[in-house]
């Protein structure tokens, strides 16, 4: 059982991650996911830090779509992306409690390392316009299935993003939208599947405190800290912890 493996530590040491990862994401404006599951995955079963991840998402995803507004825009824009990784992400999370713990573990780590690369490239090429519906689909597919298995699934998503040129205010805008359209497909096969009790639900609403106080940090410190720099930290980072998880799983 998931639940027997959730102790006290546990539940603390998920907390100062969620502090830490809530803060970033106050910094950069992205990263929850890849920061929490990454670091939680170094330690603990990768479907426990999955199930931390669910609420805390919803609700800081809910907040940036509210923030954001012109939600009926974005959802005119970005409907074939989210339709298909929504549909695509729930078929696929109900396969996460068949997985094996190594598979999830490098699949975790093949993510990590594919985000730091996807947001170190500044300009990949421009998608035509008549090619953004069949590259949205494409994307959204994709996005689902990693997204699925994983709860990573920011690599197709910024690509397409940044191949379309979107303002920063749009990427803002449109990220928050996306996220919070996996998301909630992402807590539906979590609680189909049985991978979200009520002892994990509560762990996971737990955590949402954390992450608040955490973004509510970073938006100060955003202001001292120079982004670029503290980005690539960041990313140089993860990388390296992406390769530890594909390191773990393959020699485990």
């Amino acid at each position: 059982m998931l639940t027997e493996a959730v102790t006290v530590e546990v539940l603390l040491f998920a907390m100062a991650v969620f502090l830490f990862a809530g803060t970033v994401k106050g910094v950069l404006g992205l990263g929850l996911p890849t920061i929490s599951i990454s670091l939680l995955a170094q330690f603990v079963e990768p479907r426990i830090a999955i199930a931390f991840l669910l609420l805390p998402a919803v609700v800081t995803n809910s907040w940036q779509v509210y923030r954001g507004g012109n939600v009926m825009q974005s959802a005119r824009k970005l409907w074939p992306f989210a339709l298909s990784m929504s549909v695509v992400m729930f078929i696929s999370s109900l396969f996460a409690a068949r997985a094996s713990t190594q598979v999830l573990i490098a699949g975790i780590g093949v993510m990590v390392v594919l985000w730091t690369v996807t947001s170190l490239i500044s300009k990949p090429p421009t998608v035509p316009k008549h090619l953004e519906r069949p590259m949205q689909i494409f994307c959204g597919v994709l996005a689902g299935v990693m997204g699925g298995l994983t709860a990573i699934w920011s690599p197709p998503m910024v690509v397409y993003l940044i191949s379309i040129r979107s303002k920063k205010e749009d990427f803002v805008r449109y990220t928050g939208f996306m996220i919070l359209c996996g998301t909630l497909p992402l807590t539906l096969g979590y609680i189909v599947g049985g991978l979200l009790d009520r002892p994990l639900a509560m762990a996971s609403a737990l955590m949402i405190f954390p992450t608040w106080l955490g973004f509510a940090i970073g938006e100060r410190l955003r202001r001292y800290l120079g982004g670029q720099q503290f980005q690539k930290a960041v990313l140089i980072v993860f990388c390296l912890m992406g390769l530890n998880l594909i390191r773990r799983a393959v020699f485990y």
